[in-house]
């Protein structure tokens, strides 16, 4: 690719993620191709980014077979407790199998055990199976309009403070969380909404999940921000380690 037609793509992604997901930057992507033969094992990418993404340049018209990505369903990491005995499971009740077409954004829990199927029939890489691939990383809070990021951070953290004391009464918890708040120029919240979550209990306790999203809104909603000239638009995201 030219270095123009790259970096347009490249800080067109940038920008989506930190919009959708509050993370400030993808790290430098690989450039990969799957002929004949190529494949990938299940695997996780846990230390690299909350959110893996696969950006498709593969031909929607394909002269091979397979070429899929794979990803674990939940319900088979937990599968003795979805366990039904007169219910019969097939391939596609286990995995998620999505296949390669051409502009196509694939974003993924990198956490989950997640591969790519055997190519077969084809040996030219500009008729390969080809993409994009990498992690958005470095989360941090994106904001929008008459706000600055500093009078942000003054006002939320009583937030994280009033968190703190909530999470000490709560198991332990892994993933990310990614809120969207709407701010008036009055500096009140007019509109909360969880963009992305990937939270889950370490402990197996699915209302602790849901306690903390409760408790979460209610400690933003009660939240003061600046009042400005201009409405806002905050992107937060929240990692859980």
């Amino acid at each position: 690719f030219s270095q123009k037609l790259y970096q347009n793509f490249h800080s067109y992604l940038v920008q989506w993620g930190r919009e959708n997901l509050g993370c400030h930057d993808i790290s430098p992507p690989w450039l990969s191709y799957y002929v004949d033969g190529c494949y990938q094992k299940l695997h996780s990418d846990v230390p690299h980014g909350p959110w893996a993404f696969v950006y498709s340049l593969t031909p929607n018209k394909k002269e091979f077979k397979g070429g899929e990505t794979l990803i674990l369903k939940e319900s088979t990491l937990n599968y003795w407790q979805n366990f039904k005995r007169h219910q019969n499971n097939e391939y596609h009740s286990f995995v998620d199998v999505i296949p390669s077409m051409m502009n196509q954004l694939v974003l993924f829990d990198p956490r989950f055990p997640h591969g790519v199927t055997e190519v077969k029939g084809n040996r030219d890489p500009l008729k390969s199976r080809l993409v994009l691939h990498g992690w958005f990383v470095n989360p941090r809070p994106y904001v929008v309009g008459g706000l600055s990021v500093t009078q942000v951070q003054k006002s939320i953290e009583n937030v994280f403070t009033e968190l703190q004391q909530v999470l000490e009464q709560m198991d332990l918890l892994d993933g990310a969380l990614s809120l969207r708040l709407k701010i008036s120029t009055q500096g009140k919240i007019m509109d909360y909404k969880v963009l992305t979550n990937t939270l889950i209990s370490l402990m197996h306790k699915s209302t602790d999940v849901l306690y903390l999203q409760k408790e979460l809104k209610a400690l933003f909603m009660k939240t003061q921000f600046k009042k400005t000239k201009q409405a806002s638009q905050i992107t937060i995201p929240l990692i859980f380690k």
